[in-house]
């Protein structure tokens, strides 16, 4: 079900952007600095432009997943440590003492 629903909102979305294309074919020019300029149609500028967003947040993402992947190995590599010393600790023999 939740495919079905999802297909139909992802259809519903790609209809929407290629009616925003099609009323939007007028070139639009995007100038850099040094006089670069680039002219294409508003629909593929703002694509590129989306794009160019999500790879940055990717990267932004990948920087984050990065680290607190390292900081579950450390905590995982104590926990085995931890798990030794208690294993360790339970072997011992015990003392009566009186």
């Amino acid at each position: 079900m939740k495919r079905v629903l999802y297909g139909s909102l992802a259809i519903i979305v790609i209809l929407i952007g290629l009616g925003f294309a099609y009323k939007n074919a007028a070139d639009v020019t995007v100038r850099y600095y040094g006089g670069l300029a680039w002219r294409a149609p508003l629909a593929l500028v703002l694509v590129a432009v989306l794009v160019i967003g999500i790879i940055l947040g990717f990267l932004a993402g990948v920087n984050r997943l990065v680290r607190v992947r390292r900081q579950l190995a450390v905590a995982r590599k104590q926990v085995r440590q931890m798990e030794q010393e208690v294993a360790n600790l339970r072997a011992l023999p015990i003392k009566d003492v009186l």
